[in-house]
């Protein structure tokens, strides 16, 4: 599920005024779209995940607002993420989520590239 806010001339946006839940999945709303990025936040709930994927034209940078994740590093390495953390995947690197916690988890999601193309990968 995708979400878009409304174009605005803004620049500065409140993470968890932005934020969007949903009992069936992960839910990605996009903040702002630029010639250069595309910034979204996620809400993801206990037990939901962002899928395994990669991105073969741009880096995807996840910065972790509040709760924790799973990470997937591909090849069926994983890692815990927190509230506070960062995490950077280069082009073509693999990345997702699930949210095995208790509460839930929100992080927004810089993708730096002029077009949003992805590409699903085992986790």
């Amino acid at each position: 599920m995708t979400d878009t806010l409304p174009f605005s001339t803004q620049r500065i946006f409140d993470v968890e005024k932005s934020v969007r839940f949903s009992e069936e999945k992960a839910v990605v709303t996009e903040i702002a779209i630029t010639q250069h990025s595309s910034i979204a936040v996620w809400g993801v709930r206990p037990g939901q995940q962002v899928s395994a994927h990669t991105h073969p034209d741009g880096q995807d940078t996840w910065i972790v607002v509040r709760g924790e994740l799973t990470y997937y590093l591909g090849d069926g390495q994983k890692k815990i993420i927190s509230a506070g953390q960062i995490d950077i995947a280069e082009p073509s690197q693999v990345h997702g989520a699930i949210n095995e916690g208790l509460e839930d988890a929100v992080f927004l999601s810089i993708y730096s590239a002029p077009s949003l193309k992805v590409l699903t990968a085992s986790p």
